[in-house]
């Protein structure tokens, strides 16, 4: 049986969320973030909020779709946030009406970095463009996205698609 779970502590979801989507719509950091799992367990004295069984997380046009979500704050800020899935999915409607979606096992957030790590079998779309990797880093702050492993090793596949001729 789903929940919705609206509380003080969702806060550091809110602010993560808010902050992640420099990508994405304005108007998506102005609405509401919506929460919705099987089950809940928030601790305040650890700073952790998890979240499990069918989770979706909503803020406008942004959906993630996972089967666990930690949330993890240090003295009442956002540091991480860890999603996991078979497998976790993000969408999110991109400026230009570019739609952006990723699917992986895992996608983290990290908030002092602003930066979003999909791993395990990870994909990154973009319009018509995608990224094919184990791992793709999304730095937030430089617009930038790097993709396999520092040592080597992972191929990575990008598919870049022509770009529309101009109108007379």
């Amino acid at each position: 049986m789903s929940r919705h779970i609206k509380s003080a502590i969702m806060i550091p979801l809110l602010v993560a969320l808010s902050s992640s989507a420099a990508f994405a719509l304005q108007s998506d950091r102005k609405q509401a973030v919506n929460v919705e799992a099987d089950k809940a367990t928030i601790s305040k004295k650890s700073g952790t909020s998890t979240y499990s069984g069918n989770v979706i997380v909503q803020q406008g046009s942004m959906r993630i779709t996972a089967d666990k979500l930690v949330v993890y704050t240090k003295r009442g800020k956002l540091s991480m946030m860890r999603a996991q899935g078979q497998p976790v999915e993000f969408k999110q409607q991109g400026k230009d009406n570019k739609n952006i979606s990723a699917i992986a096992q895992t996608m983290t957030y990290q908030a002092n970095d602003n930066i979003i790590i999909f791993e395990q079998g990870a994909e990154l779309r973009q319009g018509p463009n995608k990224f094919a990797s184990n791992r793709i880093i999304y730095d937030i702050n430089k617009d930038t996205v790097n993709a396999g492993k520092k040592s080597g090793g992972d191929r990575v596949t990008i598919t870049i698609q022509p770009a529309e001729p101009a109108s007379p």
